[in-house]
């Protein structure tokens, strides 16, 4: 045989031992349902689409962070309240796993800290007027 031949042969073995799908192993899935519309859907920091997502996303085993942004989240206090809207999930091989998010009860949690903050800077401020009148009693 000559060199041709075997460069043929082995080019020919190398597709018959290459991978053979996008994936290693069968990949797990992760469908998502969220109670409105129109929510951008989160995955690892990735937008995958907005709700109703109607195919499961296929992906990797493993460990996987989903999470949605509604419309009311526009508002910037966002960024210094404490909302825990993104799930950790560990998809295994073949598994569907279902996700299901709630935006209401976000909705309402956010605007419950909103008041909570409001009432703190309240009481801050008051007690910086207790402290400045203090200050103003002392050096008179």
């Amino acid at each position: 045989m000559n060199k041709k031949h075997i460069f043929v042969i082995l080019y020919s073995l190398s597709f018959l031992i290459g991978q053979s799908s996008v994936f290693e192993s069968e990949p797990g899935f992760i469908r998502v349902k969220a109670d409105s519309s129109s929510v951008p859907i989160y995955l690892d920091g990735n937008l995958i689409g907005h709700t109703p997502i109607k195919n499961p996303i296929p992906v990797m085993e493993g460990v996987h962070f989903i999470g949605f942004h509604p419309p009311s989240f526009k508002d910037p206090f966002i960024s210094y309240g404490k909302v825990n809207s993104d799930k950790q999930i560990f998809v295994l091989s073949g598994d569907t796993v279902n996700i299901s998010f709630n935006t209401f009860l976000v909705d309402n949690n956010i605007k419950k800290i909103k008041k909570e903050y409001q009432i703190t800077n309240y009481i801050g401020i008051g007690m910086l007027s207790l402290f400045l009148y203090q200050l103003w009693i002392i050096s008179s």
